[in-house]
């Protein structure tokens, strides 16, 4: 059976790898009488002997229902009740299948290699590992259509030629919810299984959007034996992390050991060159700003790496000293306030900022614009990190449109009611979305008794995503009334939140 994951991971699905999708029926037709005229020979001789004779005496109009009576390349209805696509039909060919949808005139075109390829059954795809049972290379070049037949999950599909070491009765199922994603009547977050794409991810679980006065109602407090317990706690952590961004574990041992085993209940810890883990603290001659005793403005964490870590945890074990506050803003909300005013929000897409790091026999550097879309041209998040940036190029290109939607964003994250702060407390372990959550440090007194220790790790997209995955439907269900829960218009429903647009719009201004 051809899994919905396999289908989602490479964006197309994986059945539809060669597939064409038309704004109408005509292509479909035009395709099957491109075959018909090519057919046309072989086909007046089987059936009469004698080309020549046919050919002068049935006018042009009778030909494809003389081959229907023939049995070639006939429609054959779909008979499955409820596709969201709304009734369907396929020509079976000797190298595709033609699928239609009459309702929107659209059809998809389902090759027969790549359909071979994509075989999920338990033949095809070991049952133990998950892994595929043959190359890609080993599907004969003359593979064809053999047969076609409705099931309870898709249609069953036969092939002439088959890969040499399987028997010719190995059938490959296309899944209903497939034809009904290539066909756009099926979202990828309707999909039972969703691609391990964090987009996808929070497309399906919502997002809110915060402000400081938002975040201290919503953000939670979730136990450490709870959450290392696993069930609800657990999925509740990485739910937040996916929908605020931000959220706290607490009563957590102190333990130099307790951020690893927080850490490895979620995902695999993704080691930089600062170590698995590092510690945040105060010292002389300090390799990187976070580890001096001043004030550290917001910021995401290695920008400079490809990619930079997706979870930030830091669970503090001591903060005794006068200062020392944390301080989070939400990068997306100020990024997705900027997508309104295009013609700032241009330049922070189009200019990539430069990242790096050239300390103690390491060297690393990356371009980054500060609105970044994925592949799909999707805004995906933001990239800020003012005090890690890198030089520029002699020959940069002019700064002043980038600096007008700069410094907008920079009011939007750093205003008063933007910010939330507040200082962790030793037991606590604070985990945020280093792509999203903006983070810094109020300035605090290491000379004055006291001391401030958090001990540290990542985890990256990729991990966390496949992670987020798998979070329980019911669990997001519960948040479908909560109207701070966002799953699609973000940009109109901020351009309709007066507080916030008006803020916008009044920075935006003073840089127009």
């Amino acid at each position: 059976m051809l899994s919905p994951g396999r289908v989602l991971i490479r964006r197309a699905p994986r059945l539809l790898v060669t597939a064409r999708h038309n704004s109408s029926n005509a292509t479909a037709a035009q395709t099957a009488s491109l075959e018909q005229q090519q057919e046309l020979p072989g086909f007046l001789q089987n059936s009469q002997g004698n080309g020549q004779a046919v050919a002068a005496t049935q006018a042009p109009w009778r030909l494809k229902e003389l081959r229907q009576q023939e049995g070639h390349h006939k429609q054959a209805l779909i008979n499955k009740r409820g596709l969201a696509t709304g009734p369907l039909s396929y020509v079976k060919h000797s190298e595709n299948i033609i699928v239609s949808s009459p309702e929107s005139g659209a059809s998809i075109t389902l090759d027969a290699a790549a359909l071979r390829d994509g075989c999920q059954c338990a033949t095809c795809k070991d049952p133990s590992s998950g892994q595929k049972s043959f190359a890609s290379i080993e599907i004969p070049h003359g593979i064809r259509i053999a047969n076609v037949r409705e099931k309870a999950d898709g249609l069953g599909v036969t092939f002439h030629n088959e890969i040499p070491r399987f028997t010719s009765s190995h059938e490959t199922t296309v899944a209903w919810e497939s034809l009904e994603l290539a066909f756009g009547a099926r979202a990828p977050i309707d999909m039972a299984v969703i691609p391990p794409v964090f987009n996808s991810v929070r497309a399906r679980a919502g997002i809110t959007l915060w402000d400081r006065a938002t975040i201290a109602r919503q953000v939670r407090k979730i136990d450490y034996a709870a959450f290392m317990a696993g069930g609800e706690a657990t999925w509740a952590v990485v739910l937040d992390l996916v929908r605020l961004g931000l959220v706290y574990i607490t009563d957590v041992p102190r333990d130099e050991d307790a951020v690893v085993r927080i850490t490895t209940r979620l995902a695999n810890i993704r080691e930089t060159f600062y170590g698995r883990t590092f510690d945040v603290r105060a010292k002389p001659n300090a390799e990187n700003v976070a580890y001096t005793s001043g004030y550290l403005g917001l910021h995401q964490d290695l920008l400079y790496l490809d990619p930079p870590p997706k979870i930030q945890i830091l669970h503090c074990l001591d903060n005794s000293c006068a200062g020392g506050e944390s301080l989070f803003s939400d990068g997306e909300r100020a990024g997705r306030l900027l997508l309104n005013h295009p013609q700032l929000a241009a330049p922070l897409r189009a200019h990539a900022v430069p990242y790096a790091y050239t300390r103690n026999g390491y060297n690393y550097a990356q371009r980054r614009p500060l609105l970044h879309y994925d592949r799909d041209g999707r805004f995906e998040n933001v990239f800020w990190s003012p005090p890690f940036q890198g030089g520029r190029l002699a020959d940069e290109a002019g700064l002043q449109p980038w600096l007008r939607g700069a410094r907008v964003f920079e009011k939007l994250i750093n205003g008063e009611a933007a910010m939330y702060q507040r200082k962790t407390l030793p037991g606590e372990c604070v985990l945020f979305d280093n792509l999203r959550v903006m983070h810094g440090r109020t300035a605090f007194d290491a000379a004055g008794g006291g001391s401030r220790w958090l001990r540290g790790a990542y985890i990256a997209q990729e991990d966390f995503a496949s992670i987020a995955t798998q979070i329980p439907r019911e669990m997001m269900e519960r948040a479908r009334a909560d109207e701070s829960v966002w799953y699609e218009g973000h940009e109109e429903k901020l351009a309709a939140h007066d507080e916030w647009a008006a803020e916008a719009q009044a920075l935006v201004a003073s840089e127009t």
